[in-house]
């Protein structure tokens, strides 16, 4: 049996393929937490699940099915066991927050083509089908946009043809004004926030991640993640302005989510213990400092 033996073989589980599951669902509750923001989702609201099974209990499920396996003692619950820590739980998130756990590239490559094959799709409102099927078209068609830009200007370089400057930038831009739209709660924004926010997202979208970066190093914010993560934190922080240090520990950085509107502190890393260190600090409230520009610093 091509089953993972946690207690005797731990370093099995690494190695075995995995096959990517979606599935879409109302929260049954408020207790699930969001794997992209770590907000509460809140009961009935929209969220997007995705779990990872090894392929070889797929694969078991197939042949028992097909041999028409139906004696429980063939499936102990010793090996039950061993199968659900293998197939893992499902982790939850935000409808908003889902195009944010992983990278276009990944999307691209392990999404289904339509949301339409969900499980779970056709119990779901047809209007929030319809927002369903928009947030698929416009996560497939980001990476889309990126790799026609790259392969765009490649052509060109080996023709000999002079890159145009704003080679790819309006069809990511449409892709990423799409993308806002869906993706851009206004969770405890002012409609008047919201729409400045969602506007410099559109805007930095263009801008590389060592940019977005340096920006965020400037006025000593959290600096790490994916690009669409830091999109996001420059255009709040550029409307809202700059998050201080944690008032408890004094070290560690604020995390914002606007869902909710919870400030948190992870912790820090203390290079004298060498150890991370954390914190359970959180707050709703929480004042903000100015947003510098680094531009205008050089001047």
């Amino acid at each position: 049996r091509l089953l993972c033996d946690i207690a005797d073989r731990p370093g099995l589980c690494a190695t075995m393929p995995k096959e990517n599951k979606f599935e879409v669902e109302y929260a049954k509750s408020n207790m699930a937490t969001c794997r992209v923001c770590m907000a509460k989702i809140p009961k009935d609201a929209l969220r997007i699940g995705h779990m990872q099974v090894a392929v070889a209990l797929l694969e078991n499920d197939a042949t028992a099915a097909a041999a028409g396996v139906q004696d429980a003692t063939e499936a102990p619950a010793e090996e039950d066991k061993r199968m659900a820590a293998v197939a893992g739980a499902t982790r939850w998130h935000h409808f908003e927050c889902f195009p944010k756990m992983k990278g276009a590239k990944w999307m691209n490559a392990n999404l289904p083509p339509k949301a339409s094959v969900l499980p779970g799709f056709n119990k779901v409102k047809k209007a929030d089908q319809k927002k369903l099927e928009q947030l698929w078209k416009a996560m497939l068609g980001s990476a889309k946009a990126g790799e026609s830009s790259t392969a765009g200007a490649k052509k060109r370089k080996a023709s000999g043809e002079a890159a145009s400057s704003s080679d790819g930038k309006q069809a990511k831009k449409d892709a990423a004004a799409k993308m806002s739209k869906l993706t851009s709660p206004p969770g405890v924004l002012s409609p008047k926030d919201h729409k400045k926010i969602q506007a410099y997202e559109v805007e930095l979208a263009g801008s590389t991640s060592a940019q977005l970066q340096a920006e965020l190093d400037f006025n000593k914010q959290v600096k790490n993640g994916k690009k669409d993560e830091l999109v996001q934190r420059v255009a709040e922080g550029r409307v809202l302005g700059a998050l201080p240090s944690c008032p408890r520990c004094n070290k560690g950085q604020i995390h914002w989510s606007r869902i909710g509107g919870w400030h948190s502190c992870p912790g820090y890393f203390d290079k004298e213990a060498n150890l991370q260190k954390r914190c359970n600090f959180r707050s709703q409230e929480m004042k903000r400092g100015d947003w510098k520009s680094k531009d205008k610093s050089k001047k």
